[in-house]
């Protein structure tokens, strides 16, 4: 009951979408409905499965994906699904990197020129 209400709160948005999406129960099925020894399993089961919000989380991908989901993205663009940095580990790295002030500022820039009103 602790370690499940340790992750809880280290984590409850992202169990809450999992237990919801995955398995049909919510934390507010806790200790009626869903057992805390029951949400333990689920939340073990969750955690091993990249295709849950929880699973993607602790895996450190940008988003939830399944063994089809990537073999699909693959499908889609061949080599290029790595090269264009489509795949959630790759993702969730390029969001750790920050761009520098002067991305920001051509980006702004170009971001302005496009703006037209009529």
């Amino acid at each position: 009951m602790i370690g499940v209400a340790r992750e809880i709160r280290e984590h409850r948005g992202t169990i809450a979408r999992t237990l919801r999406e995955t398995f049909g129960v919510g934390l507010s099925d806790l200790g009626g409905a869903l057992s805390w020894g029951e949400a333990r399993l689920l939340l073990e089961q969750a955690a091993t499965d990249t295709s849950t919000c929880y699973g993607a989380e602790l895996a450190g991908w940008a988003y939830p994906a399944s063994m089809l989901d990537l073999i699909g993205i693959v499908g889609q663009h061949g080599k290029g699904a790595l090269d264009a940095r489509l795949m959630p580990w790759q993702m969730a790295e390029d969001a750790k990197q920050k761009p520098t002030v002067d991305e920001v500022a051509v980006a702004s820039a170009e971001f302005e020129d496009e703006i037209l009103f009529s």
